[in-house]
């Protein structure tokens, strides 16, 4: 019984490490995919409340992006295609309300 305990840790020791390259590329692409969104997007921002909803919807996204109900990639894609660029603070809020109703938030 102890050599099949001993076995069994050492395969599953074996198979976390083999999975470790494999994980390691999916974060290093999860990050440079959110860093893209953040370049791509903050470029254009004159407003700290918009370069905040941005950060927000790019970690959304890029970072927690499996967790997240349809709903939810609705509204933080339509913040990241919409907000870029707004200035006026009326503006700002008028398209999160808007982009709140399209992802029925």
């Amino acid at each position: 019984m102890g050599k099949n305990l001993i076995l069994t840790l050492a395969l599953q020791t074996l198979i976390g490490l083999l999975g470790v390259p494999g994980a390691h590329a999916a974060l290093s692409d999860s990050q440079s995919a959110y860093e893209d969104c953040l370049l791509s997007n903050l470029r254009d921002s004159r407003n700290e409340a918009t370069s905040q909803l941005i950060k927000r919807s790019c970690y959304a996204l890029y970072q927690n992006g499996e967790m997240l109900l349809p709903r939810e990639r609705n509204y933080n894609l339509c913040i990241l295609q919409y907000l870029p660029g707004a200035r006026e603070p009326s503006a700002i809020a008028q398209i999160v309300s808007v982009c709140s109703r399209r992802g029925q938030m």
